[in-house]
Parts: structure tokens; C-alpha cells; sequence
């Protein structure tokens, strides 16, 4: 049976984990991955994906929500109205944006 090799890091106490290589701080900051998501979510193309594919699907699932067959699955009864329901709030949470977003007229 092969041996595993041992890790680099070092354990002081018993249930302790200390790495050997100190984190930069860069890498920890909240702020920089909070900047990195606002810049992404309220972008015009992202908003316009989301209300366009999300209000397709709400309809196909709505209208023909039983006859959609992927890989042998459909949907039946109460699965088929929360999705439906479910993609077209998100449809209209991104139409919402959108429309808050557009320029003002003088």
C-alpha cells in the first residue's frame, strides 16, 4: 500500500489548522468580491439574458410544461406552476431593472 506524502502546513494544537504560507490580504477582502458582483449583476446585456431566457422558459413551461421531455423527465401539476411562477418572478425582477434603468426623459 503506497504512503501518503505529508502536507506542508503545520499543526500547533490538536484540531488546528496553520498554514504554511500566509494568505495575502488581497485575497480575504469582502469589499473586492462585493466590487466584482455589483459590477456584473446590473449590467444592461446581463439583465436583458435574465428577463429574456428567463420569460421563455416561464412560457414554455407554462403552456407545455408536460410535453417538454429532457432526458426522460417532464413536469407535471405543482413542479410545473413553481417554475413557471419561479422564472417568471425572476423575469420580472430583471424587466424591473431595466426599466429602472432607462434614461431619463427631459
Amino acid at each position: 500500500m503506497a504512503r501518503i506524502a505529508p502536507t506542508a502546513a503545520r499543526h500547533s494544537r490538536a484540531g488546528q489548522y496553520t498554514p504554511t504560507t500566509p494568505v495575502p490580504q488581497v485575497h480575504r477582502s469582502p469589499a473586492r468580491k462585493e466590487a466584482r458582483r455589483k459590477s456584473l449583476v446590473p449590467s444592461k446585456p446581463v439583465l436583458w439574458f435574465l428577463f429574456l431566457f428567463n420569460a421563455a422558459v416561464a412560457i414554455a413551461v407554462g403552456a407545455a410544461g408536460s410535453h417538454l421531455h429532457v432526458h426522460g423527465h417532464s413536469l407535471h401539476g405543482s413542479q410545473q406552476v413553481t417554475t413557471a411562477a419561479g422564472m417568471g418572478i425572476v423575469a420580472l425582477g430583471a424587466a424591473a431593472a431595466l426599466y429602472r434603468r432607462r434614461p431619463k426623459r427631459a
